[in-house]
């Protein structure tokens, strides 16, 4: 008698525990003995990025260093995760103006540069 009311009362648990479950329930209890963990679980959350930053210090040094070379109409955008050439440069200086701004920016460069 107590092994078939043990037996009804935990498949009763069982039932109870997997009604509960649901596809839109985002909360698990986990209970042990007396005590009970939270734990808050989410739909594929994508992994968040850092924010870029803005790099004065690269900025300046690309400048000088394109300014040495001779190359003008340059707007250097810098960030921690690169740098950015806007403008407008005379024809043949575009390869120039980008190898110069890696070489002095040590960080990727992307050139939106057009030549005139």
């Amino acid at each position: 008698m107590k092994i078939k009311v043990l037996a009804v009362l935990g498949l009763a648990a069982v039932a109870g525990l997997a009604g509960c479950r649901s596809a839109t329930n985002t909360n698990t209890a986990v209970v042990t003995n007396t005590t009970t963990t939270t734990t808050n679980m989410t739909a594929s959350t994508p992994m968040s990025t850092p924010m870029a930053t803005a790099d004065p210090a690269t900025k300046k040094t690309i400048e000088d260093a394109l300014a040495k070379k001779g190359i003008t109409g340059v707007t250097v955008d810098a960030m921690s995760n690169g740098v950015t050439l806007r403008g407008t440069v005379a024809k043949g200086k575009m390869a120039e103006a980008v190898q110069t701004a890696q070489e002095a920016g040590k960080k990727t460069v992307k050139s939106e540069l057009t030549e005139k």
